[in-house]
């Protein structure tokens, strides 16, 4: 367990958003986002946290060498050779998550900490890797979206143009759909027109609008953000 697991117990207010990896998950954020629900996006967060010239930009040209970065475009981390390397040997994708998950984790946090302040009302979590890192274990809502293999395999050849084998490989490499919907609380079904799958989020929202745990959270966190610098000011003039 990592400090990220013990600062997390926010069930009210965080909501975990997860599928496959051509499923639909990011039209499914899209419409949260389009609903004023604010977004913590790992897969931009990991694409932060690895331009030219952070610390895990660094440590990760070290560890899987020069050919992994385009030195024309300014060294930036050439994804698609890596996501080939990652997909096909489990050892360097766990290599490459124990250097890229801390610094992901911590930005998050710092995102999370400036939402909480603005006072939304809850925060979705959009991740791939909602199970396979743990992250569901501080989470109380989980939401799944998911759709058959073999429109998830065409899908994916068509977004990322890539081979079967590679799509296919790509989805092997993630938890199975079905235990992610085994272990989900909302499971999204995409296997429709993109109309039906927003409609479909639209009830999801319309039920957590009416969620009133999230203004628990709030009530006890606004007493902690002024009962505690209170008693640390009357302890330093003690």
């Amino acid at each position: 367990m990592t400090w990220f697991d013990w600062f997390f117990p926010i069930e009210m207010l965080v909501v975990g958003l997860s599928g496959g990896v051509a499923t639909g998950k990011s039209t499914v954020s899209n419409v949260f986002r389009a609903h004023g629900v604010p977004i913590i996006d790992a897969d931009l967060v990991a694409r932060q946290v690895v331009v030219p010239g952070t610390s895990t930009y660094k440590r990760l040209r070290k560890e899987f060498g020069d050919e992994y970065f385009d030195d024309e475009q300014g060294g930036v981390l050439r994804r698609d050779k890596l996501g080939k390397l990652i997909f096909s040997n489990p050892e360097k994708r766990k290599a490459l998550n124990a250097i890229t998950h801390p610094a992901i984790q911590w930005e998050m946090l710092k995102q999370f900490l400036t939402l909480l302040i603005t006072g939304t009302k809850y925060i979705v979590f959009d991740t791939p890797l909602l199970f396979e890192s743990g992250y569901d274990k501080w989470i109380g809502t989980t939401i799944v979206v998911w759709c058959e293999f073999e429109d998830e395999v065409e899908r994916m050849m068509k977004r990322d143009n890539i081979t079967r084998a590679d799509a296919e490989a790509r989805i092997h490499a993630q938890m199975d759909i079905e235990e992610k919907k085994k272990r989900a609380k909302i499971v999204i079904d995409n296997n429709g027109n993109i109309d039906e799958l927003r409609e479909k989020v639209k009830e999801v929202i319309a039920q957590m609008d009416k969620s009133w745990k999230p203004y628990i959270f709030r009530v006890v966190f606004g007493l902690i953000l002024g009962v505690v610098p209170y008693y640390f000011i009357k302890y330093m003039r003690s």
